[in-house]
């Protein structure tokens, strides 16, 4: 196909902003329509994040901070609808726009004939890290759609007389709710998809988890928590990618991220912890312990900041405080199955010597129905090994082996914990039950 016409380029935006994924996202039809119209009038290679802020937002570097944030967040947003528009309605689309990763200038290209002449390292390069997300982005989207229809959307106005009786959440409620009832609608989604963050190695779970934070920083750009939260499902995704450029564009996004949720909200427990766990995907312990420790001191009872708190300490090595933090007594007592308490104890004391605790915190957490995963399994069964329950051990392995049997076990030990020794300490075991690992290494690292 010869050159792409300006009619051609506007009837390919014509054909976007009438797609329903783009319905009532004033700011992104903005934003999409700006770039395209800057490209137009020849002024594309001049299109950065700061002239955005400024022409369509209206916001400047005047108070202090980095208008840019917005910026980065609305174009990662746009890029997944655009793979969406295109993998659905606009599929025979003629001429397709692209904004590759790292600018915002649009491009535009001819839509090959066949979906099989795709050429699939050009086109992950054009919008990694979304690319990842398109599925999950899909499973989200329905799933946001369902918790949304859950929630409870009457918000009973407190008598003025009689506030004294009414419970702190609903006053808080009533109080989101003046500002605007899609904000109580954020607030409540970016509340329930929190609770879904554990087990933390299930990254089919952290792709939807930071599908339905987009939801609500769609919703309310304003809320921080919705930026909290993607930040720490795109963290979750660094840790559990291996070394990687893929790895470094995650860790990188979800430091963006919590630093908004930081600038949005400094003194939230949430907004601390986030952006202690984005340090913890960027393999900075120190950082991520100091400001895991500051959140945890900001709301001492957020059983979600202590569990990352608790999780940086187990993976950095702080097997005493992760042990600390995560027998807290008050969620001890009955199930509480958004936290990982038990979990990190069970890790923690492994790594003490302790391993009868370890299996029984295993134990717990499987019959109060806390989060489970792989390594909660393998820490089992390392625990008994070492203790010389071999059957025992052998048994909770078949139930590994059939219940993740393609699970890297030794890959996402490794991958969380600071030391390398720690999760060999762990592999070692499995390994002398004859366990391998689906890399094909039959050895630990030296």
């Amino acid at each position: 196909m010869g050159q792409i016409s300006d009619l051609q380029k506007r009837d390919a935006l014509a054909r976007l902003l009438d797609d329903s994924h783009l319905e009532g996202t004033d700011r992104l039809r903005a934003f999409l329509t700006y770039i395209v119209e800057e490209e137009l009038s020849g002024r594309g290679a001049d299109i950065r994040g700061k002239t955005i802020a400024q022409d369509v937002y209206g916001r400047d570097t005047a108070d202090g901070v980095d208008p840019e944030n917005i910026v980065r967040v609305d174009a990662r947003r746009l890029r997944q609808l655009l793979e969406l528009h295109y993998e659905g309605s606009g599929k025979h689309d003629p001429i397709r726009l692209c904004i590759d990763t790292g600018g915002y200038r649009p491009r535009f290209e001819a839509a090959l004939t066949s979906p099989d002449m795709v050429d699939p390292v050009k086109a992950r390069g054009a919008w990694f890290p979304v690319a990842a997300f398109t599925s999950g982005g899909i499973i989200g989207a329905v799933l946001a759609a369902f918790l949304i229809q859950d929630e409870k959307p009457v918000v009973q106005e407190p008598s003025p007389g009689n506030l004294t009786s009414v419970e702190p959440y609903l006053l808080q409620r009533a109080a989101i709710y003046e500002k605007s009832p899609t904000a109580l609608q954020a607030f409540n989604l970016a509340n329930q998809a929190r609770a879904m963050i554990f087990p933390i190695f299930d990254r089919p779970r952290q792709l939807l988890v930071l599908s339905v934070f987009e939801r609500v920083i769609e919703l309310d750009p304003d809320y921080f928590g919705g930026y909290a939260g993607a930040a720490q499902a795109l963290a979750t995704l660094a840790v559990l990618t291996p070394p990687s450029e893929d790895k470094d564009n995650y860790a990188k996004a979800a430091m963006e991220l919590a630093n908004e949720a930081v600038r949005l909200a400094p003194d939230q427990a949430w907004s601390q912890s986030a952006k202690s766990w984005a340090y913890f995907a960027d393999r900075d312990y120190e950082a991520a312990l100091t400001l895991g420790r500051r959140a945890s001191h900001l709301d001492p009872d957020d059983g979600a900041v202590l569990d990352f708190l608790g999780a940086v300490a187990l993976f950095s090595g702080e097997f005493e405080e992760a042990v600390e933090i995560a027998d807290r007594q008050s969620l001890l007592d009955s199930s509480n199955q958004r936290f990982a308490n038990r979990n990190i104890s069970g890790a923690a004391n492994f790594h003490l010597g302790d391993y009868r605790k370890t299996i029984e915190r295993f134990e717990e957490a499987k019959q109060l129905g806390d989060p489970l995963s792989a390594p909660s399994l393998a820490y089992t069964v390392a625990a008994m090994s070492a203790l010389g329950r071999d059957r025992d051990a052998r048994a909770r392995l078949a139930e590994l082996e059939r219940a993740w049997p393609n699970a890297p076990i030794d890959e996402m030990l490794r991958n969380t914990h600071s030391n390398a020794e720690h999760a060999d300490a762990v592999v070692q075991e499995l390994i002398r039950l004859g366990w391998i690992s689906p890399s094909g290494r039959h050895s630990t690292s030296q």
